[in-house]
């Protein structure tokens, strides 16, 4: 038995449910790398996957790597990038995903990368593979708004005998809202693995780490009744305080080690602290 991750960033499973379906077609650059994961269950062979160019008509084969889980799963995961700007899809034995286009026009979109410090968080992805770290890239239409910054404040007071207020301590922050979905929307499935995503505990957003507020989901609004295209809304905050030894080794392995294309360095504020992992 074959099953592929539900951590990859490409649709297996269409919607049975009635109604038109989004018009909204997945998009990823050329740098952008889609990792593909297929676990194999008790299987002698690896499975037979393909690249499908939707414009010119042809396929060419994925040749997967692999890693031995156990004596009965197998790994078999691939990266797909660099491809030419066109239509494409992939087909994982006989299942076909979603067309997705490749450009080199990625305005109104941002990358979601995400991925976590071990193997044991969860068996439905794998993010170390003999040593090696792994990081999902998943590109979505949308970003976050200036009108939808919430700001607050963690702090304790008391009262002198005088009637004044004094802060004990007091930090600031600033919840905000992802947008996700264009002007025409996007389909559910977006959603879910934005909300799997986020339990992840690397979780950047452009190269910047966020996390979840508290137990925060993708908010639905249905933009036209009868059709499966969607706007949803996600509180995150962003992380500030970091480990300087995961962030270098994670900024190096999502490729955002120097200022070229969209791969750049965040240069806003941080805090640095030291601890073990």
């Amino acid at each position: 038995m074959y099953k592929i991750s539900s951590f990859t960033p490409l649709f297996f499973e269409p919607s049975t449910d009635v109604g038109a379906p989004s018009r909204y077609v997945q998009i990823f650059s050329p740098n952008d790398r889609i990792l593909l994961q297929v676990f194999a269950y008790n299987e002698s062979s690896q499975p037979s996957v393909f690249i499908l160019d939707e414009v010119a008509g042809y396929m060419f084969t994925v040749n997967m790597m692999s890693w031995k889980m156990n004596s009965e799963q197998t790994l078999y995961f691939t990266e797909i990038t660099a491809l030419n700007n066109g239509i494409y899809s992939v087909e994982v034995n006989g299942v076909k995903s979603e067309v997705f286009r490749i450009t080199d026009d990625i305005s109104g979109t941002v990358l979601l990368q995400y991925s976590n410090p071990n193997n044991k968080m969860r068996n439905d992805a794998v993010f170390w593979v003999d040593g090696m770290q792994y990081f999902f890239d998943f590109r979505i239409p949308g970003g976050f708004k200036d009108d939808e910054w919430v700001f607050g404040v963690d702090n304790e007071q008391y009262t002198t005998s005088l009637n004044d207020v004094i802060d004990i301590y007091s930090i600031d922050n600033v919840q905000k809202t992802l947008t996700l979905g264009s002007s025409i929307g996007c389909p559910v499935w977006y959603a879910e693995l934005l909300n799997r995503s986020l339990c992840c505990s690397y979780f950047y957003v452009d190269g910047i780490r966020y996390s979840r507020v508290d137990s925060n989901v993708p908010e639905m609004n249905v933009l036209v009744e009868g059709i499966r295209s969607y706007v949803f809304k996600q509180a995150i905050r962003r992380v500030l305080s970091l480990n300087p030894t995961i962030e270098n080794n994670n900024r190096i392995i999502m490729r955002r080690v120097d200022d070229s294309l969209y791969r750049n360095i965040d240069s806003g504020k941080f805090k640095i602290i030291g601890y073990d992992r």
